[in-house]
């Protein structure tokens, strides 16, 4: 081979480990109990717990895949919700009455997102 006619090679190798890319995956399938181990490995790795939005996202698969854990997420999910932001007692009941129906009404989602 000529010297002017170089190759170059570049390894491919497993890509590098991202709990949170893995945690959003996991969440968009639906994979609770994955998902639930995850966000202990973000928190571990970020030195805090998950932002709001993610935990969040966490009350429609549980609603789903464990209803009598619902409540006791739901609850944890908003005394957080209640200490991170600036809320009136209005927007609190919303948020509060929207989580009740969770269970049942999915769309809750978007009202609790709007008002977050």
């Amino acid at each position: 081979m000529r010297p002017d006619r170089m190759r170059t090679s570049v390894r491919m190798g497993p890509r590098p480990w991202k709990p949170a890319a893995e945690l959003d995956a996991a969440l968009d399938r639906g994979d609770l109990r994955y998902a639930i181990s995850l966000a202990e490995e973000v928190r571990i790795e970020r030195g805090k717990p998950i932002d709001l939005e993610t935990a969040l996202r966490f009350l429609a698969l549980i609603a789903r895949e464990s209803p009598r854990e619902f409540d006791a997420w739901a609850v944890r999910w908003l005394v957080r919700w209640l200490t991170e932001t600036p809320a009136t007692i209005e927007q609190a009941a919303e948020v509060a009455a929207s989580l009740a129906d969770l269970p049942a009404e999915p769309t809750a989602l978007d009202t609790i997102r709007q008002a977050s």
